[in-house]
């Protein structure tokens, strides 16, 4: 039985074609015709199998990669205690929003905030709720390397802020933070170009994190959309960085590739774009009225999103009978 996530002649560099490469596909190919059975991760992979390695038929499955359950919606108590800890009000920017929405809205005396959420304490407990002041939280998850290319959502954020400044509509338009998790190669580079940003804008802020294992589902879960910059090097996968933002009920925004909609249904689970001025148009969109717009895209992406299948369905359902035969 052959589970073929990915196929290692796939990430071989181009220098290496001759021999290496030539080898390992030829590895490949003569393994696959041994199989008694194949899994694949997504239907193009199928059909590169058929046409490459002649493989076909029944004993040849698609089994779609699930989220693991630890990526689920985070509770409001689980935000709360989230957002204090990260602290993001020790940023400057961040400061001065929460000093406006204090500002703006009294709370009672006591009432601890944070820039998402907010514990009131009576006299029989404490009440934990989401700001209806809140911004929009943005989370992308990168590696940093030329395959995730981080410029194109730093100039979707710049073309952002134009489309809210020509609407008019800075008022009715929710402040947007963006954080990014990860560490890699091109992180350093673009931490001046991040500073630069924020001294530059006052109503979206981007921010790095690098967070605990145990806090990553929990930022997810808390977000308002997730991003993903990921391009698949064989063109036959799919990311999980996008499978564990819908896990936690979170629409998406990610870049095109051969395959992607077999995982991002374009204006169904979210948006599929191409480019800086796609992604900023959608996010535009997405993020008009929030959080207070309960019919629009956003609302109707997470709705489509709630019925995913999990692992253990999943798995009785497309692999589980190819097995046991």
């Amino acid at each position: 039985m052959f589970d073929q996530p990915t196929l290692e002649s796939s990430f071989l560099r181009k220098s290496m074609q001759n021999a290496l490469r030539a080898t390992v596909k030829m590895h490949e190919r003569t393994m696959a015709s041994l199989a008694d059975g194949h899994l694949c991760v997504t239907q193009a992979m199928e059909g590169w199998l058929g046409e490459n390695f002649a493989v076909h038929g029944k004993h040849v499955r698609v089994l779609y990669d699930k989220p693991p359950l630890l990526f689920r919606p985070a509770e409001v108590d689980e935000q709360h205690e989230l957002f204090r800890r990260l602290n993001l009000e020790s940023h400057e920017g961040i400061s001065q929003w929460l000093d406006e929405m204090k500002s703006g809205k009294a709370l009672p005396a006591g009432t601890d905030e944070t820039l998402f959420t907010y514990a009131s304490a009576t006299c029989e407990k404490t009440l934990i709720r989401l700001r209806d002041d809140r911004p929009a939280l943005l989370v992308s998850s990168t590696s940093w390397t030329p395959d995730e290319d981080f410029s194109i959502l730093l100039e979707a954020l710049e073309k952002l802020q134009t489309l809210i400044d020509e609407a008019h509509c800075n008022t009715s338009f929710p402040k947007v933070l963006v954080l990014v998790t990860g560490k890699g190669p091109q992180k350093a580079q673009y931490l001046p170009l991040l500073h630069e940003f924020n001294e530059a804008h006052s109503c979206i802020k981007i921010y790095t994190l690098w967070l605990e294992a145990i806090d990553y589902p929990k930022l997810l879960g808390s977000a308002t959309l997730g991003i993903s910059l990921h391009t698949s090097t064989s063109g036959l996968d799919l990311p999980m960085k996008v499978l564990d933002m819908f896990g936690c009920q979170v629409p998406v925004c990610a870049i095109g590739f051969d395959c992607l909609s077999e995982l991002v249904k374009d204006g169904i689970n979210g948006r599929i774009f191409n480019d800086a001025a796609e992604l900023s148009d959608q996010l535009f969109e997405m993020l008009k009225g929030y959080p207070n717009n309960t019919d629009g895209q956003l609302a109707k992406y997470k709705m489509n999103i709630r019925d995913m299948v999990r692992w253990k369905e999943n798995w009785e359902e497309c692999a589980h009978n190819l097995i046991v035969g």
